[in-house]
């Protein structure tokens, strides 16, 4: 514990708070910056159980101009982060404080472009390094985050949905990341068992996507160190808060492991599951479709990080039979049990067979997904080998996908 707070005080791309009551120095952080703010948030739930007035009341204290934003729905669409842009700049705000989870992250950084660039449309800023063309960085932002998952509050990623298309699109770029973090552990206490858990799910999809990931190992040489502390940290912190959702111990831990998991995107991308949950965003939640997909990509990298799948089954407690990607897949699908979370695609009420068809088609609109796999797939061959993949996954079968 001690290594992963001397990694979370050292952490300088993004000036982290951490730990139970943070949230006190919201005041102060946003005035490093502009004394006003536009306050974005959700669907109204830090309303509901006293976050947003007690923020307020912190920003009262220190005279800050704000205004309040709500309604950022879960994957964000373009039209939400146009309404942002649109308040930032009719109220003349310089400042953007996120409060909720990664969706209000991801719309807070899309905006925070838009209403600093002042010019061209969302769609010009999708894809790496966009945005650094146009400015050093966005409007300045201060992420609070109310669950633990996304890792947004440090990342450069933003990710939008195309309500048109139907599929999410990319941003990544160092002049996105936010200023400042306040991660206080104390604002996920209330967060339902469905919300704890997808959440949780995710940050555990950051942290072995990102360790697994051989693409991009040059970026940081601590990045795999962090990947295995937050792992070590999320096997044992998530069966105990959804089982007891006031497990204070263990909401800290989550909370260091989700904030370790966005540390190891900064660096380096998700994959396959990340690229399949942006066709899925209308059926099942982002953590939900990254972590059903886990285990049978992982199946499908082995042949090329086999020495990596064996840490993370060591993690997970699983006994060593010979065949990596069994072990792996095995490991992911047993904790999954315990978290009484599905093991395939065919077992959530909204999926249908055609879903596959439509994250098979949609590949082609994240390019960088196909590269940033360990085992990277041609766009070529991505019809035949992410359908296999996909099908795999939902028939609960591994077979056909270590044959490719």
């Amino acid at each position: 514990m001690q290594d992963v707070m001397k990694i979370i005080e050292a952490w300088s791309p993004t000036r982290i708070h951490f730990g139970e009551g943070a949230i006190a120095r919201v005041g102060e952080a946003v005035r490093r910056y502009a004394d006003n703010a536009l306050v974005v948030i959700g669907g109204g739930s830090v309303k509901e159980n006293g976050v947003l007035a007690r923020i307020t009341e912190l920003l009262d204290q220190s005279s800050i101009r704000y205004q309040v934003c709500e309604g950022v729905e879960p994957n964000p669409s373009k039209e939400t982060v146009y309404r942002i842009t649109y308040r930032l700049l009719a109220g003349n705000f310089t400042c953007l404080l996120a409060v909720g989870g990664g969706s209000v992250m991801d719309a807070s950084k899309a905006a925070g472009i838009l209403a600093k660039v002042k010019q061209g449309e969302l769609d010009d800023y999708f894809g790496v390094g966009m945005v650094s063309q146009k400015t050093e960085r966005a409007m300045d932002l201060v992420a609070v985050p109310t669950t633990s998952g996304s890792g947004s509050e440090v990342t450069r990623f933003s990710v939008i949905t195309d309500p048109v298309l139907g599929v999410k699109k990319l941003m990544i770029d160092a002049a996105i990341v936010p200023n400042e973090a306040i991660v206080d552990p104390e604002l996920t206490y209330s967060c339902g068992k469905k919300v704890t858990l997808v959440s949780g799910l995710d940050a555990m999809t950051h942290l072995v996507e990102g360790y697994l990931n051989t693409v991009d190992d040059g970026a940081d040489p601590g990045t795999n160190d962090r990947a295995l502390a937050g792992l070590s940290l999320l096997f044992e912190a998530l069966p105990r808060i959804v089982k007891d959702p006031q497990d204070k111990a263990g909401r800290r831990n989550m909370a260091l492991a989700s904030l370790l998991g966005g540390t190891v995107l900064f660096y380096k991308q998700a994959g396959g599951p990340h690229l399949n949950s942006f066709s899925w965003c209308n059926v099942m939640d982002h953590g939900e479709a990254c972590a059903v997909m886990l285990p049978y990509y992982g199946a499908y990298y082995a042949p090329v990080v086999s020495d990596r799948l064996k840490k993370v089954s060591q993690l997970l407690g699983v006994s060593d039979s010979g065949n990596v990607a069994k072990d792996f897949a095995q490991g992911l699908l047993d904790f999954y049990r315990e978290l009484s979370f599905p093991l395939t695609l065919k077992e959530f009420e909204n999926f249908s067979k055609e879903l596959i068809g439509k994250a098979v088609s949609d590949a082609a609109q994240n390019k960088m997904k196909l590269e940033a796999m360990p085992r990277p797939v041609p766009l070529e061959k991505s019809e035949s080998v992410l359908r296999t993949i996909i099908e795999g996954a939902y028939e609960g079968n591994l077979e056909e996908i270590l044959k490719l």
